[in-house]
This record gives C-alpha cells, sequence and structure tokens, in this order.
C-alpha cells in the first residue's frame, strides 16, 4: 500500500466524528426548531417562529403529540425528550462539536482524505452558525422557552 492509495487516505475519526456532528445536528435541529414549529402551527401564530415567547405558544411539552402518563412507554416520546435536552445543552455540545470538528478538520486534511474534509468543514460551519444563533436574541428565546 503506497501514500496514494485512497484506501491509506481515509480517515475513520474523521468519519465518527462527522458521523456525531450529523446526528447532533439531526437531534438539535428536531428538538429545537421541529418542536417549535409543531407548536406554532398548533397555536395558529407562525409568526411565533420568529419569536418564541411561551405566552403565544404556550408550554413547548404540550407541542409534543402524544405526551401523557400512557406515553411512558412510547419510544418516538423519549427520542423527542433527548432531542429537546440537547436543544437546550447548545452551548456545551455546539463548543464540543466544534472543538473536535476544528481538531479532526486539521488532521484529516494532512491526512488527505479531502471528502471528508469537505464534510467536516461543512458540518463545524453550521456548527458555529447554530452557535453563534444561540447566542442571538432569537435563539436565548427559544431556548428560554424551551426550558419552560
Amino acid at each position: 500500500m503506497t501514500d496514494l492509495d485512497p484506501a491509506h487516505r481515509r480517515s475513520t475519526t474523521g468519519r465518527a466524528v462527522a458521523a456525531t456532528q450529523l446526528v447532533l445536528l439531526i437531534a438539535y435541529l428536531t428538538g429545537s426548531y421541529g418542536i417549535l414549529i409543531i407548536a406554532a402551527v398548533r397555536a395558529g401564530d407562525l409568526g411565533a417562529v420568529v419569536h418564541p415567547f411561551l405566552d403565544r405558544l404556550g408550554d413547548p411539552k404540550d407541542s409534543i403529540p402524544g405526551i401523557g402518563p400512557e406515553s411512558l412507554w412510547n419510544p418516538l416520546i423519549w427520542f423527542v425528550g433527548a432531542c429537546r435536552l440537547i436543544a437546550l445543552l447548545i452551548f456545551p455540545i455546539g463548543f464540543a462539536m466544534l472543538s473536535f470538528g476544528a481538531a479532526t478538520l486539521v488532521q484529516v486534511w494532512r491526512r488527505g482524505d479531502r471528502r471528508m474534509s469537505t464534510w467536516l468543514a461543512v458540518l463545524t460551519g453550521t456548527w458555529l452558525a447554530l452557535t453563534i444563533l444561540a447566542t442571538t436574541t432569537h435563539g436565548m428565546h427559544l431556548t428560554g422557552w424551551l426550558a419552560d
């Protein structure tokens, strides 16, 4: 096997970090904007997507269909609850995804895995944008609403 062999350039670490970033990104979007959009549709106030407040949307738990005492054994409720927890922890998770993504991107780029470098750059950039968005007024209102 030579250094130019494509199999030699594949980065398993890069793939693991990119997969983790992607799974957590989907979970974050489900637990934040998924619940927000459902709440806005149920409230009949689509403008609340831009300005999420408790008085406009009600309790976020009311937006999750099927929630109640009998839903303890419903795996979908547990999935949405875990996604909501990830959305609430945007700052530590966002910082971790930025750190792991940037550190792995350098390693993958040096190794020569261009495809994984591109994926890592896009996913790390997306986490950077989401973390910055979470520091804005909209992001703070969304996190506050989800925490209620």
